[in-house]
């Protein structure tokens, strides 16, 4: 009875290790992320269309209002839709998606840079349910923030059943995020590209591997049920010679400009819409139903700036509007997705900030070489990556991504340079992205070099401990060699007879080491002397210092450790030791975490080995029998 149950438990046990350590496992789960992410993308895209056919009767804003449930409203059916959206998203959200480590792409790049990479499904199902009511209701944002979040969420069902490693649960999770990115946008290479450029910050071959997996496997799934044509189509467009590269550098900074005004606005809208909301009184549930009035208004005024704008998008670059009226199309649809943003709809920028570029690019182009309808679309893609470049800073993205999407290989030269202008006028202006502003605002810099570090910002309080021993001032000096001899630290604080407030060991009056102790206590008189006699080191560590200032001042006065301190108007209260000892146990620990984790991800042949080796070993042979190994 028992032994079938026995092999069962056995091989699931297998099962199971196979899946946790072993590559193969991995990229395993990795075909199934990029699957769900997949199907989750697929029913993302087909929510927007039906909520989209059940507003207007027609699959897309362009074809027009016939029959659908707000048709009796006639032009006047564009007020209505964003209210009614606004909604059912305000309680969906309130309900549903509070979430930790906040929502789209802002919320994966937390969760997969500072935390485990896990992120709740509830919160993400709710998120892109919401985008879904956002775009199909004539919001002004894109599709990828919400699958990348559904994407990650993918990956989290994984981790907690299967109790994956930190690393693999973050692998997988951008995985999810590139998946989701790929099905939407049809773009596997760059949605890969972005979940390593934007995610991860990680070109690993690993990393790679991963999220190319998931990018495939949701890319073919989309196909099937989507279908395989271009996200834009045009002509074979071609910059018409290198003399032109000139005005290309010159749209690859001023997209950068804009893509970095672009994320200004969006906060800075957030911000004001949030304070006068607040002063009103507004409960969070109820704005974007308020909200949607005003970008209802907005629709009446500019209806080109409905949802993701894609037919408006092709007009853009055929040529099909003026220069001036370009330009506007660029305002218009920078404050139309702040707005949309701002009053608490869902949804991405990726659309926008391309639909943003195209505008500000054909402008360009129509302006320079008026009458020519192909310059407009040839300086209409290349402004695509330069506004993105700006706007994310993901620059390699962004190239992969225009080329994709048009299928302009011929101008793949420009895109290049435009985008790395972009992204030298996005660091010369801004240290942010639009998508880590968001989590700078929420005190959390993700592009901190120190957070890469082991105590990263730490204060000296955070990393301290209790001191190994204190002595009173009126300690004696053997008293004192004998607490020095059991604390096994070479240096004591020594503080005065008050022990001031709660919590502190008393006021530090400094320390004392044993070598002044061995030292003074040899000289005459020494039994009546006290520690307080001696001449007391001063160098202490401001408990609000950086633990960057504590090691320091440890490695320059080479001392085994130093008090940490609270200033108060008696004197400086001693509250925590920093120790040399300790500062190596931490970094014990972290590497003896990388250890273990690289000894996991050892390859197949690397194992195959290490059992023949100790195969000959238990034979009796060496080390380096190589393939004679000795027989008994």
């Amino acid at each position: 009875m028992n032994g079938p149950r026995a092999r069962r438990r056995t091989g699931t046990q297998a099962v199971l290790r196979l899946l946790r350590h072993h590559r193969t496992g991995l990229y395993t789960l990795a075909l199934l992320v990029g699957l769900i992410a997949g199907l989750g993308a697929i029913a993302f895209r087909l929510g927007i269309d039906a909520w989209t056919q059940l507003m207007t009767g027609s699959p897309e804003y362009a074809g027009g209002v016939s029959t659908g449930l707000l048709a009796p409203l006639g032009p006047w059916f564009v007020l209505a839709t964003p209210v009614l959206s606004g909604a059912l998203v305000g309680p969906l959200m309130a309900l549903a998606g509070r979430t930790t480590t906040g929502h789209g792409v802002s919320g994966v790049i937390w969760a997969a840079r500072r935390s485990d990479g896990a992120m709740a499904p509830a919160p993400a199902v709710a998120s892109t349910a919401s985008a879904c009511l956002t775009i199909g209701g004539g919001g002004s944002v894109g599709p990828e923030g919400p699958i990348a979040e559904l994407g990650a969420s993918a990956a989290t069902l994984f981790g907690r059943r299967l109790g994956l490693p930190t690393r693999s649960v973050r692998l997988l999770a951008a995985a999810g995020t590139a998946a989701g990115i790929a099905a939407a946008f049809n773009a596997p290479l760059a949605a890969a590209f972005f979940a390593m450029e934007v995610i991860l910050l990680d070109f690993t071959l690993d990393a790679f591997a991963f999220v190319v997996l998931a990018s495939v496997s949701a890319t073919v799934l989309s196909h099937h049920v989507l279908g395989e044509a271009l996200a834009t189509s045009l002509p074979v467009l071609d910059l018409a010679g290198d003399t032109r590269l000139g005005w290309v550098a010159v749209l690859g900074l001023v997209g950068g400009a804009v893509g970095v005004g672009f994320s200004r606005c969006r906060y800075l809208m957030a911000d004001a819409a949030r304070s006068l909301l607040d002063r009103l009184r507004v409960p969070v549930w109820a704005r974007p139903a308020l909200g949607g009035l005003a970008i209802g208004a907005m629709l009446l005024a500019f209806p080109q700036t409905y949802g993701e704008s894609e037919a408006v998008l092709d007009h853009v670059l055929d040529g099909g509007y003026g220069a001036g009226v370009l330009l506007l199309l660029v305002l218009v649809k920078v404050i139309a997705t702040c707005l949309t943003l701002a009053v608490g709809f869902t949804g991405g920028v990726f659309a926008p900030s391309l639909f943003i570029g195209a505008a500000l690019g054909a402008a360009f182009g129509t302006a320079l070489v008026p009458g020519q309808p192909s310059a407009a679309a040839v300086f209409g893609v290349i402004g695509m990556g330069a506004v993105f470049t700006g706007a994310a800073r993901a620059p390699i993205t962004a190239v992969v991504l225009i080329i994709e999407m048009t299928g302009q290989y011929s101008l793949l030269l420009p895109l290049m340079l435009a985008s790395v202008l972009a992204t030298f006028m996005s660091r010369f202006l801004t240290r942010t992205t639009i998508y880590t502003e968001e989590l700078r605002r929420r005190g959390d810099d993700v592009e901190d070099p120190l957070g890469t570090t082991l105590i990263g910002r730490a204060l000296a309080r955070e990393v301290m401990t209790s001191p190994p021993g204190v002595l009173e001032a009126d300690t004696t000096l053997a008293e004192a060699a004998r607490e020095l001899r059991d604390s096994g630290s070479s240096v004591l604080p020594v503080v005065g007879p008050d022990h001031g407030r709660p919590g502190a060991f008393g006021y530090l009056l400094g320390c004392v080491s044993a070598l002044q102790v061995a030292e003074a206590s040899l000289a005459a008189g020494a039994a009546a002397r006290t520690v307080a006699d001696l001449d007391l080191a001063q160098e202490r560590v401001p408990a609000s210092d950086s633990a960057t200032m504590a090691l320091e001042r440890l490695t320059r006065g080479q001392a085994d450790g130093l008090p940490v301190v609270e200033p108060t108007a008696r004197g400086d209260a001693l509250v925590g030791w920093v120790s040399q000892q300790d500062m190596v146990r931490r970094l014990y620990r972290h590497q003896r975490d990388a250890y273990e984790a690289a000894q996991a991800r050892t390859s197949f042949g690397a194992r195959v080995q290490g059992w023949w080796r100790r195969g000959v070993t238990r034979r009796g042979g060496g080390p380096d029998a190589g393939a004679q190994p000795a027989s008994r």
